[in-house]
């Protein structure tokens, strides 16, 4: 087997990128977040670990937000709760929660370990994971995993790959290779992607229900307790081999989220350079089949096709954006960097209240109300805001800012490479100098992004590759003169210095894109694009963590396109700007707002399930109107995909 190898793309350390302007708004309501979820009961019980997989989701987010804020206060808070995951460990090497047998709390804290050993460098973590690694390396034959936890093996190559490279331990790419072995085959999937429709195409319900509560029933049973008898390694690799149980593991929109960066991730830690083609055979899969306008592939938790109202798993998204950084990360493929920020400026937005104290676990692209009672047909989840509660979506939320704040800047050789554009400050080595470059801009609610070197130690000659966002012309400025352009790429080598300055100058049109199910989006740049609804809010009187927003206005309208062109309006939008507030994502008041000219839908109406489903032929009103359209995150109730209407 071949030698780990990192050759591509780098990511900046922890912490060396720290967000401004509207980006720090956010995390800091983030991090308002973090401190209701972590007041909460639930992770931790009698000073122990208790909370399953939550307790390691919340702790990395804590670590992400902590370095890209460089908070004090955060940083003590992670060393209290890792403290409690050291401690769950026991003299072999292994350990976990004790409420639960499963592995995948495990497979979750072994990324939060890697990500505090990348923040602190903790003396700490790398022997703890060898001590881990070894236990499961050793007893792995006569262990028992099955459902997500086995599907989620290959999560654990990023921490395997790390504490390889400072031992140099053979048996550790054995055991890489062992899990590859065992887990579902994700690399099988991405090459030949099966599932082209909803997930209940291929699977009931009741089947589902059935193996949920079978290894539910095992996975929670507690010391002393009466075990499955048959739960033999054997009895579990005969029920993982069953079409019911791969089926419902690989409809899973989490686990299809995770499972996108492990062709590239196990191709770098083996050396085969091939293997990342298939993460972005996956990518494109899941667009094609199950694709939405929020850069995320629908699933509810479960993949669920691309017609309809169109609603994305919170923490599903949340696992694809990390996936997609990694993914970048190998290949530099701006495709995906576009959903990136897809993700980011419109389902994550879109997730919370503007100052996130309330959260969804399920966004839909189209949503006239949100409540517990809000759940498509075959769903498990509903859509209800909540305000009080350590719920998936919440926790996720809390990585989300931080992970898109790594791909601003990668580094390669003698390269920088700017993939997205957010208000942020860096510290960069490269060329053997260190620079610390100011990043000022309002993107994507603004067209323009300014670059200044605000300190150096050096004067290092470099290149400097500027994506180019999707639908958008740039220009490259210095000195007040255009260098450079382009609709893909813009790559230059210059000499950088304490003073340099450059502006990139975007011509952002509002387009027109078509939907899987005929429907029609618009977007500006990467900015979804929603009919502004007025909402009523009120508590659920049934469960007061719980909020209702319910639309309070007429929301079956379309956007006039244009005859001549479905790519286009019939008439150009009118653009009001508004200052970017403390709060970016405001609902009272966006970054900027456009005037459209609409019509009514007469036969768009509610469906029998009590959902905006278009009709097989619409009907329009004579006259037309200008409606007002804002980014999507700044909406609660919003249509975001339209029946096309002509002109």
């Amino acid at each position: 087997m071949a030698k780990s190898v990192d050759k591509n793309l780098k990511k900046l350390p922890l912490g060396a990128i720290r967000p401004q302007g509207w980006l720090l708004d956010q995390m800091r309501f983030a991090s308002n977040l973090q401190k209701r979820i972590g007041s909460l009961s639930g992770l931790v019980k009698d000073g122990e670990w208790n909370g399953g997989e939550s307790l390691p989701r919340y702790v990395r987010g804590l670590i992400l937000l902590s370095c890209a804020l460089d908070d004090k206060n955060l940083k003590e808070k992670v060393s209290s709760f890792m403290s409690l995951i050291f401690a769950s460990a026991n003299e072999g090497g292994d350990f976990g929660p004790k409420n639960t047998s499963s592995l995948t709390p495990k497979i979750e804290a072994v990324k939060t370990l890697l990500t505090y050993y990348e923040a602190t460098d903790n003396e700490r973590v790398l022997p703890f994971l060898k001590k881990f690694f070894k236990s499961q390396f050793n007893t792995y034959s006569v262990s028992s995993s099955w459902y997500d936890s086995r599907a989620r093996l290959l999560e654990e190559i990023g921490a395997i790959e790390a504490v390889y490279r400072e031992t140099d331990l053979e048996w550790l790419q054995d055991l890489g290779e062992k899990l590859r072995d065992s887990s579902n085959d994700w690399f099988k999937l991405a090459n030949r992607f099966p599932y082209k429709k909803p997930y209940q195409r291929y699977i009931s319900q009741t089947v589902l229900k059935r193996i949920q509560k079978q290894v539910l029933s095992v996975d929670c049973a507690k010391d002393g307790a009466k075990k499955h008898k048959t739960l033999s390694p054997e009895y579990v690799n005969n029920q993982w081999h069953k079409k019911k149980h791969k089926v419902a593991v690989e409809t899973s929109g989490v686990n299809l989220a995770k499972a996108i960066k492990y062709p590239a991730v196990y191709g770098r830690f083996i050396g085969d350079d091939n293997l990342k083609n298939l993460s972005l055979k996956l990518v494109c899969a899941l667009e094609k089949r199950h694709g939405t306008p929020l850069g995320m592939f629908s699933c509810t938790p479960r993949i669920a096709g691309a017609k309809g109202v169109g609603a994305v798993d919170v923490e599903a998204g949340v696992e694809m954006l990390e996936s997609l950084v990694e993914v970048v990360k190998e290949t530099r493929s701006y495709e995906l960097a576009d959903l990136i920020e897809r993700i980011v400026f419109n389902m994550v937005a879109g997730a919370s209240f503007d100052d996130c104290s309330a959260v969804q676990d399920m966004v839909f692209v189209n949503q006239t109300e949100a409540s517990q009672t809000r759940k498509l047909p075959y769903a498990d989840e509903d859509n209800a805001f909540y305000t009080k509660k350590a719920s998936r979506g919440a926790i996720a939320l809390l990585s989300a800012y931080p992970l898109f704040l790594q791909t601003a800047c990668m580094v390669k050789d003698e390269q920088l490479n700017f993939i997205t554009y957010a208000p942020c400050t860096m510290d960069v080595s490269v060329g053997g100098c260190n620079l610390t470059i100011s990043e000022r801009t309002g993107y994507p609610f603004r067209n323009a992004v300014v670059f200044k070197v605000e300190q150096a130690d050096g004067e290092p000659e470099v290149k400097i590759n500027f994506r180019v966002p999707k639908n958008t012309y740039m220009q490259l400025i210095s000195g007040g003169q255009i260098v450079a352009s382009g609709s893909k790429e813009i790559s230059v080598k210059c000499i950088l210095k304490a003073g340099s300055t450059f502006m990139l100058k975007m011509n952002i049109p509002l387009t027109v894109e078509g939907n899987a199910d005929g429907s029609r989006s618009l977007f500006k740049g990467n900015l979804l694009m929603a009919l502004k609804l007025p909402c009523d809010v009120a508590q659920d009187s049934s469960d007061r963590r719980t909020l209702i927003v319910k639309c309070s206005k007429k929301w079956n309208i379309a956007p006039l396109l244009s005859k001549k062109s479905t790519k286009k309006l019939f008439e150009d939008e009118r653009v009001v700007v508004h200052d970017i507030s403390g709060v970016p994502f405001a609902e009272e008041q966006p970054p900027f707002e456009l005037k459209i000219r609409s019509k009514n839908v007469l036969n768009w109406d509610y469906d029998t399930s009590g959902f905006e489903s278009f009709p097989k032929k619409c009907s329009f009103s004579e006259e037309s109107m200008e409606r007002t359209y804002v980014p999507f995150g700044c909406t609660l109730t919003r249509m975001a995909k339209f029946p096309k209407c002509l002109k």
